[in-house]
């Protein structure tokens, strides 16, 4: 072989070479692992063995391990502690959900602003409380929730938790016991549309007062007692997030040091104190924004009986509504539902840029969705309507509350001006806090802006006796569940959060009832998926996780 053929050979075997490690590597590639994971739980058989759980485990825990996991970090923990979960349900291995808990412990300590760090900590309060029967650490999981991460979308449940868990409430002190050699170490700052949130970071706890002064120019200070300014921090910052304009911080005297933040407006607030590690926190929460103007969405034309004044008609003079909570809690669970296809016959719904009809794909989910409930809860399940049928609005409602249901769910396809928007979001019913609701509210109940407005001063008394917060807990717990479900298997997932709205189709019912926007039917891809049964039988399996978890949180409350 001559000189030249060598260096040609050598050239070629370095070239193969290459490609063998860019294939390798590009193999360990987050995006390849994610789609291990997704393959094997959508394959029953596979999550039986274990050797296939510990495969994906160790490429993540490799992953994390290295320098090219960047951004990727937080979603490869994440996904680490959802393998865990997901062999310890295979398994039945405490040892196994115990890893679990860990991988979720380690998120949340590592990237606390991370928007998964809260629902890592959601699923580890669920397997403290579920595999391990340990409720004081389920209620220090959502505890972390709600004082240390910054504020997500797994606040409102976890706020809802603790209030069921409060007997296991550890004894926090408002004020610690006065420390002259503590030190503001850092202030830390997180916004979300409800509030704004202030950390301060201290070496030692210490005693502290808040007070709030009102007028042209409000503010909230709050004076640490004992406590010296670390040279590090700023005098002070430009927040502009809405409430929180300026944070200004000052040493008033050798041993005190005074935090100042500057509204724009009076806001309600809250200040409180926190060990391991030692912090004082400040939560001011967000006033409605009267002037903020939301895209016009156009009502589909009134239908008669269907207006605000058709559906008081029917509301009795004398007899107040009463809210009926499912109370068969124990080895029977839930035992009827009703599942509600949004519109239908002459009401075609939103109809999206390829000609796809709202009514059409809600009427395939909720017959897809009946039966999922019927095969995983062994419940009994009623349709509104099984054909391309027009039914009123109240009818639907008037129809749950004659067959006894012990909840009501309504299956939408959200539609929007904006083409680009997209996401998941449940309502229930209540008056609407923003423009963004009471619009959306207004295309659903075939109405104008102006009628919703109407209809809000009505529900103050139809629902005077209506427990709302049973229809909030349905609706967080469905929300919860598509996000959490549909993230690893579709991309560009967007949680929109639950709210509240006065909806025609909802008003009326004596049992939990929520109104479930499955996707953007405006916006292409959305609509795309709308049509694709893979998507429709993904939606329905994380609604029905999400009624397992309501109808599991009712079994606990009647064991206390």
């Amino acid at each position: 072989m001559t000189m030249r053929n060598k260096v040609y050979l050598l050239a070629i075997l370095f070239f193969l070479c290459s490609v063998v490690l860019c294939f390798a590597a590009d193999n360990n590639s987050y995006q390849a692992i994610r789609g291990e994971y997704i393959s094997l739980v959508g394959s029953t058989q596979a999550q039986r063995q274990r050797h296939n759980w510990l495969k994906v485990i160790t490429k993540l825990e490799d992953f994390v391990a290295s320098p090219r996991a960047g951004s990727k970090k937080d979603a490869a923990m994440f996904l680490l502690g959802r393998s865990w979960h997901g062999l310890s349900l295979a398994s039945g291995s405490r040892d196994d959900a115990g890893q679990a808990i860990k991988s979720y412990e380690d998120l949340a300590k590592v990237f606390p602003e991370s928007n998964f760090s809260d629902d890592a900590l959601i699923f580890a309060a669920e397997i403290a409380s579920e595999t391990f029967s340990n409720q004081a650490d389920a209620y220090n999981y959502y505890l972390q929730i709600t004082t240390v991460l910054a504020p997500g979308d797994m606040l409102a449940k976890a706020q809802s938790r603790l209030k069921r868990l409060a007997t296991f409430s550890p004894k926090l002190p408002q004020a610690f016991p006065q420390s002259a050699d503590s030190h503001l170490a850092d202030v830390r700052v997180w916004s979300s549309p409800d509030y704004t949130r202030v950390v301060l970071d201290l070496s030692r706890s210490v005693q502290f007062e808040s007070h709030q002064l009102k007028g042209s120019d409000p503010r909230i200070y709050v004076d640490l007692k004992g406590a010296k300014i670390s040279s590090e921090i700023a005098e002070k910052q430009q927040i502009k997030d809405g409430i929180v304009t300026t944070i200004r911080t000052s040493q008033l005297d050798p041993s005190q040091v005074r935090v100042v933040l500057d509204l724009t407006r009076e806001g309600d607030y809250q200040v409180f104190g926190l060990k391991d590690p030692d912090r004082v926190v400040i939560d001011v929460r967000k006033p409605a924004n009267p002037g903020h103007q939301q895209t016009e969405i156009r009502a589909l034309p009134g239908s008669g009986s269907d207006s605000i004044a058709g559906i008081l008609d029917d509301v009795p003079d004398n007899h107040p509504l009463s809210l009926h909570v499912p109370q068969h809690t124990g080895d029977e669970g839930i035992r009827l539902i009703v599942v509600d296809a949004g519109h239908g016959g002459r009401d075609p719904g939103a109809v999206g840029r390829n000609k796809t009809r709202e009514k059409d794909v809600t009427l395939q989910m909720a017959k897809r969705l009946a039966a999922t409930l019927r095969k995983e809860l062994g419940c009994k399940v009623l349709l509104t309507r099984s054909d391309d049928s027009y039914l009123k609005l109240h009818s639907r409602t008037a129809f749950a509350n004659k067959v006894g249901a012990d909840l009501f769910i309504s299956l939408h396809a959200n539609a929007s001006t904006n083409r680009k928007a997209y996401g998941l979001e449940t309502y229930y019913l209540n008056l609407s806090k923003n423009n963004q609701a009471a619009a959306v509210a207004a295309r659903e109940n075939g109405t104008s802006l102006e009628e919703v407005g109407n209809l809000e001063a009505i529900l103050f008394d139809l629902m005077a006796n209506a427990k709302i917060n049973e229809s909030s807990r349905l609706a967080a717990e469905i929300q919860q569940a598509m996000v959490t479900q549909l993230s690893p298997q579709f991309s560009r997932i967007k949680d929109l959060g639950v709210r509240q709205g006065p909806f025609h189709v909802l008003l009326g019912a004596t049992m939990p009832s929520v109104l479930v926007e499955t996707a953007f039917i405006s916006n292409g891809r959305e609509e795309k998926r709308l049509n694709s049964k893979d998507y429709q039988n993904k939606v329905t399996q994380a609604i029905v996780r999400g009624v397992k978890d309501y109808s599991a949180s009712l079994r606990q409350v009647a064991r206390k």
